[in-house]
This record gives structure tokens, C-alpha cells and sequence, in this order.
């Protein structure tokens, strides 16, 4: 390919007319990139697009393919004659008006079905390798398989099945209903409920604790939580609040506090706590608002610690994204046990790829399922942690909301 040059610009679109300006309106795009070049002592950096071409065909080709398309050669330089045959699944590069030519649409489309049946052959060949290698039962192959694509963990779908298969009888295993509603127990049996929050009674609230990583939507949780209780059940709320970290934290709990109509106090230190608890002292229930913290940063979970252990807690919930991975759930349970939390709530659950990443969290954790939430809406999209609820959404696929 001759006269290759490499064009630099402040834009893509000053870079491309740059290339057409020196190499033609035929000019071959081989390679595009952006970096940002420094200026003197780390001032005046800027934005660089460059282009790597070359020239392409000569003029009259070029001009042959812009006006008579299907007169085009069925030997172009270059392409081996067979494929010159199918014109309709070949890119090209050429630059017209100021833009690159793409794959028709139909093509891209069939493009991806074609990856996309590729990738899901290529898994259930690699799930029917683990069920060989684990003695997977054959008639439980396909609820196996089900199990792992909606995130429940090998281990755990493995320990399903062939409870499954024991507590079934070769007759009832070809009734795919049966073995569904069977499953659907079994997970129940490691899903047990925690039905929510009970307030008990006694003199002075009920105080409870919302913790978890940061970006889990604790906030938006404890504004669901004081609007039940508040809206829904009369209850005389409170709201606490020390997240002081995250930009607009407070101002976004207050609104909430404001729209429902109960008390907000923000607490900057440890100390503080105890007043804050003394001033909410009428209320049947107080919820305490925390910053998100990260599983890895020790130091700022015994900082957490240190706020919650000046009040006494009735109950501490561990606030978690249904969207992250097992292994990222399981890894936080373990750090935030340091805060002793007995309860779990699973967010996002409208976002989730599956919700068999529940299961393996929970046994981990060793503690119960209080609430799932499903969207944004205050007060709407929470509810209590029903096991059967989780465990027909897992088998079933059906919305948790139903």
C-alpha cells in the first residue's frame, strides 16, 4: 500500500479532512487513535486525534464506486475473487462525505446472532463437561443447567439437583412441573425469612442500622423504610444520618425527611451519637443512615464500628447490590462482619442478571433475608424478603415483584 502517513488533529473531523486533503478521496483508514499531549509543567495539555493512512484506489476507481455502486469490480486488488462474490459482507474503509462505511445492518445483526449462538453452545458444552465431571444427574441436566445461568453458584446448584434427584422418584423426574416445584422448596429450606422489621415492645425506639459498600442505595432504602413505617403504619419515625462523606448525602436523606414528615439529626462524630439518640428519644423507631464504605478499607469499618457501638442497636442490616458478583458479595459479608450485622438487604434486584447470587451470600452470612427492593420509587419498590418469593424467581424467572 503506498504512501503511508500519519496525520495528527485536534478533532476527528479536522484529521479526516486532513487525510482526504493528502492521500485522496480513496484513502484507506488503517489505524485510529487519541492521546492527550502535555503542555509545559503540566499546562496547555490537550486532545490529539491521529490517523494512520494510506492511498487507496486510484481517482477514477473511487469515483466508479461513489456513482455506480453496482457496476463495482468483482476483482478488486487485494480480495480474493470468491469473496468479491458476496460484496454485501465486506466492510470498507474508503472515507465519503466525511465519514467511514459500515456493515449493513442486516449483516451486523446476523453477525451477532451468529456470536451469540456460538457463545451459548460453547457454555452448554462447558456445563455438560462440569455435570459429567460431577455426576450430575442426566434427567436434572437442563435444571442444572437453568441454575447456573441465573447465577446460583456450581457448588450449590450441584447440591440442588441431587437433593432434588433424592427426594424424587424416577417416575416424578420426568415431570418437569414437579421437579420445578421441588427445587423451588429446596431453595426455600436455605432462604429462611426474617419478615421484616418487628418493632418490639419496649421504653424508648427501636434503633436500626443500614450498612454497606458504597453505591448500594442504603439512602434510598432508609427514606423506603421511615415512609412505611410513617405513611403506612403510623409509626413515630426518626432519621439519623453520618454520612458526611458523599457529596449531597444529607441533603438528599432531608428532602426525604421532609417530603414524609419525620425528624432528621446528622451526626458528625462518635460522640454525637448518643445525643442524637436522646433527642429522638419519642420516637418508636430510629433509622441510622451510614456512609458507604469499602470492604477493603479495614480502617474505615472500625471507624464505622466506632459510631454504631454508641447506641444500643436492636438490629443492624447489611444493605447489598444484587448486581455485583458472588465472589464480590461473599468478600464483602465476610469484611463487614465486624459489625455484627444479623439481617441482609438485597437492592437492584430490577437490574440483576440473576438472583442466585442470594443464595451462597446468605449461607455465608448467616443471616436472614429482611427486604429486596426493585427500582427507585419512595415509598414503593421494596419488599419483605419472602423466601418463596426468591426462590420461584430463581426457578420460575418470575419478576420478584409478583
Amino acid at each position: 500500500m503506498k504512501n503511508l502517513q500519519t496525520i495528527q488533529a485536534d478533532s476527528m473531523a479536522s484529521a479526516l479532512a486532513k487525510v482526504k486533503q493528502r492521500l485522496g478521496e480513496g484513502a484507506v483508514i488503517l489505524h485510529t487513535r487519541s492521546f492527550t499531549r502535555k503542555g509545559l509543567l503540566g499546562f496547555g495539555s490537550r486532545k490529539i486525534v491521529e490517523i494512520t493512512a494510506a492511498e487507496g484506489a486510484d481517482d477514477s476507481l473511487s469515483r466508479l464506486d461513489r456513482s455506480t455502486p453496482q457496476t463495482r469490480s468483482t476483482s478488486e486488488p487485494g480480495i480474493p475473487r470468491d469473496l468479491n462474490r458476496n460484496d454485501s459482507v465486506r466492510p470498507t474503509t474508503r472515507i465519503e462525505d466525511g465519514t467511514q462505511n459500515e456493515f449493513p445492518r442486516q449483516d451486523i445483526e446476523n453477525l451477532k446472532k451468529i456470536v451469540t449462538d456460538l457463545v451459548d453452545q460453547t457454555r452448554r458444552d462447558r456445563m455438560e463437561r462440569i455435570a459429567f465431571q460431577t455426576h450430575v444427574p442426566e434427567e436434572l441436566f437442563e435444571t442444572y443447567h437453568n441454575l447456573l445461568k441465573n447465577e446460583v453458584s456450581h457448588e450449590l446448584a450441584e447440591n440442588l439437583v441431587r437433593q432434588v434427584k433424592a427426594e424424587l422418584t424416577e417416575d416424578e423426574l420426568r415431570d418437569k412441573k414437579l421437579v420445578a416445584d421441588k427445587l423451588a422448596s429446596c431453595i426455600e429450606t436455605i432462604l429462611p425469612d426474617a419478615g421484616g422489621i418487628d418493632l418490639p415492645v419496649k421504653a424508648g425506639p427501636t434503633i436500626i442500622a443500614l450498612v454497606g459498600p458504597t453505591g448500594v442505595g442504603k439512602t434510598t432504602t432508609v427514606a423506603k423504610l421511615a415512609a412505611e413505617f410513617s405513611l403506612r403504619q403510623s409509626k413515630k419515625v426518626g432519621l439519623i444520618t453520618i454520612d458526611t462523606y458523599r457529596v449531597a448525602a444529607i441533603d438528599q436523606l432531608r428532602t426525604y425527611a421532609n417530603i414524609i414528615g419525620v425528624p432528621l439529626k446528622v451526626v458528625m462524630s462518635p460522640e454525637d451519637m448518643k445525643t442524637a439518640i436522646s433527642v429522638l428519644s419519642d420516637r418508636d423507631v430510629v433509622f441510622i443512615d451510614t456512609a458507604g464504605r469499602s470492604p477493603a478499607d479495614a480502617v474505615k469499618l472500625k471507624e464505622l464500628n466506632s459510631f454504631l457501638s454508641q447506641v444500643p442497636l436492636d438490629e443492624t442490616h447489611l444493605v447489598l447490590s444484587a448486581t455485583s458478583s458472588d465472589a464480590v458479595l461473599v468478600e464483602t459479608v465476610k469484611k463487614f462482619s465486624i459489625i455484627e450485622p444479623r439481617k441482609v438487604i438485597f437492592t437492584k434486584l430490577d437490574e440483576a442478571v440473576g438472583f442466585g447470587v442470594l443464595l451462597r451470600c446468605l449461607q455465608e452470612a448467616q443471616a436472614q433475608l429482611s427486604y429486596v427492593t426493585t427500582g427507585q420509587n419512595v415509598p414503593h419498590d421494596i419488599q419483605t424478603g419472602a423466601a418463596q418469593r426468591i426462590a420461584q424467581a430463581i426457578v420460575y424467572s418470575r419478576d420478584v415483584k409478583e
